[in-house]
């Protein structure tokens, strides 16, 4: 899925969450994830200020600060990243999923 934005993110999230979704155990690092809601996608990337510490990536959740404080993060070509919250850049992505498809194979609810 190219192209990433806000909207597509929030469709994305909107059907997993209907699907019960919303926090549990990943098969993949950082082992665990929490999803934003769709409602609240803009404000976490506001608040976390991604488009200037990380521009081109896109926040969807985190790992609900177990065993440190992460960030799951989309590029605009629709690959799964985690990162720090603190010391925030681009070569701090560590790469978990080639898409969001993938990514969903990785959750447990």
């Amino acid at each position: 899925m190219a192209n990433m934005n806000f909207d597509t993110i929030k469709q994305v999230l909107k059907s997993w969450i209907d699907e019960g979704f919303i926090e549990g155990e990943l098969s993949v690092e950082p082992e665990w994830y929490v999803l934003w809601r769709p409602e609240e996608l803009e404000e976490f990337n506001r608040d976390y200020q991604l488009s200037e510490y990380v521009p081109g990536f896109l926040t969807f959740g985190g790992n609900g600060g177990n065993g440190g404080n992460e960030l799951l993060v989309v590029n605009e070509s629709g690959e799964v990243f985690y990162m720090p919250c603190i010391g925030m850049a681009p070569d701090t992505a560590i790469k978990i999923a080639n898409s969001l498809q993938e990514f969903k194979g990785y959750m447990q609810q």
